[in-house]
This record gives structure tokens, sequence and C-alpha cells, in this order.
């Protein structure tokens, strides 16, 4: 197992500890989509798609989804967490075994699924506090206020509803614009949108898709270079890859990322993180 900057007690005692003034925003890098986020006192904290478990490869252990290093935190130690967003239902997105567990300890936090996961809340969700987010139908966790914007994992896909299953999240907190794309490739509505929300940080997948992992049921996201043109088209003030680190057989080596700004875009703001790094972003 690769070894963890930090992880276990000493990251979440990081978490606690954190003091936010404004116009600041502190996050933690859980490894793959994982992010979580903290404001100030008053506007609390939530996390993104924490896959905090080894779930996938012990319910099937032919599976190809490894991990590469394991879980920085138990489920039951977010207990105090304010939301948990979820992107779609991918296990490594939404991993029922962490939310099971979170849900078993904390009587406070909301979880936020795509509408149409809305039958998995019998799996063990029935008495936790379940928002069922909606495309473009805004909703606040504390001082978080939230918008789901639809992604195209790799086409829009809605159910019988017409609610998408694939959402990203325009996150507003303590003065500061972040989007959290969840898996998605680049589509015009999603330029437009996200251009028009003017996001100061993002988060964006560079893991790409090919035709064999295609044809493995692999489902395709953004390329690295996808991602770093996507960055500036919108004018995204800093940009953070995720989805390239968890699992050997689908990421992408983000010194590629890296070099591509580099020789492309020079004045574009980036960093890299490694699974239990903080990063505080100043406006």
């Amino acid at each position: 197992m690769q070894k963890l900057y930090r992880s276990g007690e000493p990251l979440l005692n990081e978490v606690y500890q954190t003091q936010v003034p404004t116009n600041v925003v502190a996050f933690w890098n859980l490894g793959q989509s994982g992010i979580l986020l903290k404001g100030k006192l008053d506007d609390g904290w939530i996390c993104i798609d924490p896959y905090l478990t080894s779930s996938i490869e012990e319910t099937n252990p032919q599976s190809e989804f490894k991990r590469a290093f394991s879980p920085l935190l138990k489920p039951a130690m977010l207990k105090d967490i304010d939301g948990i967003l979820v992107t779609h239902e991918h296990d490594d997105h939404l991993d029922l075994a962490t939310i099971k567990e979170l849900a078993q300890v904390s009587t406070d936090t909301t979880f936020i699924l795509p509408a149409p996961s809305d039958p998995l809340i019998g799996h063990g969700l029935s008495n936790a506090e379940i928002h069922l987010a909606k495309a473009n139908q805004a909703f606040s966790v504390k001082g978080f206020n939230i918008s789901p914007v639809p992604a195209a994992h790799t086409t829009y896909e809605v159910d019988e509803k017409n609610d998408h299953l694939y959402l990203g999240y325009f996150i507003e907190v303590n003065g500061i614009r972040i989007y959290h794309s969840g898996d998605t490739v680049i589509t015009p509505l999603l330029i437009e949108k996200v251009k028009a929300f003017k996001p100061d940080v993002a988060f964006l997948p560079i893991n790409g898709g090919d035709f064999f992992r295609t044809s493995r049921g692999i489902i395709g996201n953004m390329s690295f270079r996808e991602a770093a043109d996507f960055s500036v088209a919108v004018g995204v003030d800093l940009v953070v890859p995720i989805h390239f680190d968890m699992f050997p057989t689908n990421r992408e080596n983000p010194a590629y990322f890296v070099d591509y700004l580099f020789h492309q875009y020079p004045a574009q703001k980036f960093h890299m993180m490694v699974p239990g790094e903080r990063f505080i972003y100043h406006k």
C-alpha cells in the first residue's frame, strides 16, 4: 500500500483545529474524487464523494478496482460533519458502506444524493436525513450554498422523472465559489454554466477514457488536456485535478497535466494534491 501524507487521528485533528477566516476555504484531499471542505466556524464542513472503505474489492475480490492506498479516515470519524454530497451512484463515489457506517453514528449529518438514487435510501439509510438533489435546484447545508449542475458521464442521462443521474456541484461558502465536477466530460452546456458561475476553485477529473477501458465498462472522464483547456475556457482561478490517484488501472499521471499547463497556460494556477493534504485558499 502507498504511504500516506496524513491520515487517521492526525488528519481529523487537523480538520478540527483548522480555523478559517473570512474569504478563505480549507480543503483536504481524501483520494479519488473525495474532497472535504471547511469554511468559518458557523459555516461548518462538508465532504464530497468520500470512498472511505475497501468495499469494492471486498465485495468482489476479482474486481480490478483495488485501492492503491488505505482509506484516510474511518467513516465514523466524520460523525460531526454537516453534509455528505454524492455526485452519482458509482461505487467509488457513492460508497454505501461509508454512508451506512456514518449514518449509524451521526444524527445531524445531511446526506445529499442525486434524486434517481432514491431507491437506495431503503438500504440502511431510512433513518438518515436525506436530501435528493436535482439539477439547478439550490439548497443549503449550514453555511454552504449548493446548486447541483448536470454532468455528462459520458452523456447526460435522466430517469423517468427527468432527474439527472450524474451531477456536479456549485458551492458558495465564506465568499469563495467552488465547482466540483463529479465525473463528466466537457459539453457546450457545461462550459456555459461553469463560465457563468465564475468559480474560484475547480476540482476536475483528469483520468480520461479510452477504447479498452470503455470495453471493460469503465466510463470515461475529461482527460488531463481537456481539464486544463476547460479551466482556462471558463476562467477558473485555481484548478485542482482529481480522480487520478486511487485505482492503478483507471488513473492518470498528473505530471502530464502539469506539463501541459506549463507549456500551454503558464499563467494558470493549479495545485496537485496528495492524499491527506490540506490546502487553504484565500481569495
